[in-house]
């Protein structure tokens, strides 16, 4: 079991009501990063039909059709989804979401999946999006998070290493992109009680900030 933080946090409060919030990224921008709401169905289908098809190349369905869209995010359910938008000056330029189980065997399992508009991407968005999930990995308890991802997508795997991300491994021609081509398929893993001892003395020193 992770243990309970030994200093003024309380870790099983921290998702929720910590948004909206924003961030500075590494060019100087402000994006605001908040916890998406049924309002904003309309504006996430519109985000995913703008995205060009070399940001759609990696989806598992086709986002252009809202529909798919719907089903996805229609009706949220936070105890098995948690999608966190990023906004620059009131757009949605990017969304991460955590996957789990109710129920059953995967139910401290969670799988992340990020999307970021081409604007944004190796600003360090995914960074920050992927360290927001651990910490709403810490508050529900799951034991372990899962991040796939094609072998072409560099940044995605230069984003998880830097969090602690580990190759679990690599399945040859395993998924099929968008036009039809075949790629490996990479797993990639962080166990979160794991990482959590190996930040805990960090977190008990002053320096220590979540914003």
């Amino acid at each position: 079991m992770i243990p309970e933080f030994r200093v003024a946090l309380n870790i099983r409060s921290y998702s929720m009501d910590k948004y909206p919030k924003t961030k500075e990224l590494k060019d100087g921008t402000t994006i605001t990063l908040r916890i998406m709401t049924d309002d904003d169905l309309e504006a996430v289908m519109a985000f995913f039909k703008s995205l060009p098809e070399k940001d759609r190349l990696y989806l598992r369905s086709d986002t252009k059709n809202p529909e798919n869209v719907r089903r996805r995010f229609g009706n949220l359910n936070y105890d098995n989804m948690y999608p966190i938008l990023v906004l620059f000056e009131g757009e949605i330029v990017g969304i991460a979401t955590m996957f789990r189980a109710e129920f059953g065997w995967m139910r401290n399992l969670g799988e992340i999946r990020v999307v970021i508009t081409s604007d944004f991407q190796r600003k360090g968005v995914a960074r920050i999006l992927i360290r927001e999930l651990f910490f709403y990995a810490l508050s529900k308890q799951l034991y372990k998070i899962q991040f796939e991802f094609m072998d072409t997508q560099e940044s995605a795997r230069i984003a998880a290493e830097h969090m602690g991300f580990h190759k679990e491994a690599t399945l040859r021609k395993h998924v099929t992109d968008i036009n039809g081509v075949r790629r490996d398929l990479v797993i990639m893993t962080l166990d979160v009680e794991e990482m959590w001892y190996l930040m805990e003395d960090y977190i008990k020193t002053p320096d220590f900030r979540i914003h």
